[in-house]
């Protein structure tokens, strides 16, 4: 028996309302692996699709036997669609792909060879996508900062293509919006990384349901989390209960801020800001938004906690193919 026999490979795709690419991203990474002669398994989630994605998924499973489904009660979330599929794969590696073909299947290859070489994570970087403005500008900002306070610099942190060894995916859970956040928070197993260049494709169908600049304020609140977990704990992740108090004490700090440079700029002009009601209010909003954000991040704690102690899972499966 080869060794290519011999290692199986698992394949989880979030789907949301892409029933138009669904027939030919299967086909493709299908053909892909079959050629190169891995047993594999298609785990596709369908995270609250309103269109016909899911009986693309049913059609499809009655052609393709390794393909697989999930359907979510609702819609979850990109994160949780990824837990949803790490916990049905059987895998020595598990590769996470998009719906959209954004990232050629022809791609897998490399992924797993470096997998071979013995990294136990894998990220792609989408070399062309920086033309659309609408997501390439809070990509590059949150690539950078994450950078930054992980020491984990990887030029494109959203790729839809990751690999992962077992190890990691029986050793990490995933919450919130984690997703992005995935190679910062493998950082703190000690986990060998490595990155490589692919072309990037835009969409032949439908629109993204997981982009755009309205994700922003939720990446830079999930910034904010990872850099006090990975300071305090060594256990970065994101968990949703904190995002009501996150958001508040972010927006009450940051319009203290704004008030307090307000200030600054008319001391620097000379003009006396101590007697000022503008002065206190800029202190009293700036600590009470400190609080909320620690607030936050305790609920955050205990929700995790919760969780992981009862067993709970952070989604909700209405109905499965071929998963037992």
């Amino acid at each position: 028996m080869t060794k290519k026999e011999n290692k199986f490979i698992s394949i989880v795709i979030p789907c949301r309302n892409e029933e138009g690419n669904m027939v030919e991203n299967i086909r493709g990474i299908s053909k892909v692996l079959t050629e190169a002669q891995y047993r594999h398994e298609i785990i596709c989630i369908d995270d609250g699709s309103k269109d016909k994605t899911w009986e693309k998924i049913q059609e499809l499973s009655k052609k393709y036997t390794e393909l697989k489904g999930i359907r979510f009660m609702r819609n979850h979330g990109m994160t949780q669609a990824y837990s949803a599929g790490f916990d049905s794969s059987k895998g020595d590696y598990v590769i996470t792909m998009s719906a959209d073909m954004e990232i050629p299947a022809k791609n897998l290859l490399k992924v797993i060879e470096l997998l071979d070489e013995g990294y136990d994570f894998v990220n792609t970087n989408r070399e062309g996508r920086w033309g659309n403005a609408d997501r390439a500008l809070p990509s590059k900002i949150a690539n950078n900062i994450i950078g930054k306070i992980s020491g984990v610099y990887m030029k494109d942190t959203g790729s839809g293509m990751k690999g992962f060894r077992r190890v990691l995916i029986d050793n990490f859970s995933l919450y919130g919006e984690m997703h992005r956040m995935i190679p910062a928070y493998l950082s703190s197993f000690g986990a060998k990384m490595t990155e490589f260049d692919v072309e990037f494709k835009d969409r032949t169908y439908g629109t993204s349901s997981y982009g755009g600049l309205s994700r922003t304020f939720k990446v830079l609140l999930d910034i904010i989390t990872m850099a006090f977990m990975i300071n305090l704990t060594k256990k970065p992740f994101m968990a949703i209960p904190g995002r009501l108090f996150g958001a508040t004490g972010a927006l009450i700090s940051g319009m203290g801020g704004l008030i307090a440079f307000y200030l600054l700029i008319l001391k620097l002009m000379g003009q006396s800001i101590g007697g000022r009601p503008l002065f206190f209010v800029s202190i009293f909003m700036i600590v009470i938004g400190l609080q909320s954000l620690m607030i936050g991040m305790i609920g955050e704690l205990l929700m995790r906690t919760y969780f992981e102690a009862s067993g709970r899972k952070t989604y909700t499966i209405r109905e499965k193919i071929n998963i037992a």
